[in-house]
């Protein structure tokens, strides 16, 4: 008398009759890192491989005859450093001047040190790169020359600022 298959082999071997008939790709796809903060109401970020270091706020020194676009300087461990201020080189004046909380993102830039002041550093996220979008038609225009892509965070949708044409702005 043959012994009845077990439940679990007859399902093991139509899971093996499947693989061998279906073709399963995996795709090994490389991740971006992004550091998102917030501005505003908006969320931005900048690419992992721009931003050197997150600092907090803690003031900054005033240089005589500066532009708005750059409010002062840091002493970062012995360097002086500007300290540019993205709202208003996006042209959000309509927002708050509240540093209170704010963070300085330190930026890689050929031309020395740079510091962009922001409002809250939301999360430091790594994301598949087929996730960055086009920029949307609709992107507010204040910020469109500066936008590279966007990708989606926990239902909104954040702009990725290239550091590069935010320092060329100031220095223009």
């Amino acid at each position: 008398m043959a012994e009845k298959p077990l439940k679990s082999d007859t399902i093991l071997s139509q899971i093996d009759a499947h693989n061998l008939t279906e073709k399963i790709i995996e795709i090994d796809e490389p991740n971006i890192s992004f550091f998102i903060f917030q501005l505003g109401n908006y969320l931005f970020a900048f690419c992992g491989s721009q931003a050197r270091e997150i600092l907090p706020y803690t003031g900054l020194t005033w240089i005589p005859g500066a532009t708005a676009l750059i409010p002062g300087v840091i002493n970062l461990r012995g360097d002086v450093a500007a300290v540019l201020d993205l709202k208003q080189i996006l042209g959000m004046n309509e927002t708050s001047n509240e540093t209170t909380g704010a963070f300085i993102v330190m930026i890689r830039s050929g031309d020395g040190r740079n510091g962009i002041l922001v409002d809250t550093i939301v999360d430091v996220v790594e994301i598949p790169n087929s996730e960055t979008k086009q920029v949307l038609s609709t992107l507010d225009e204040r910020f469109k020359r500066f936008a590279i892509s966007q990708f989606e965070y926990r239902h909104n949708l954040v702009t990725v600022l290239d550091a590069a044409l935010l320092i060329e702005k100031v220095n223009s």
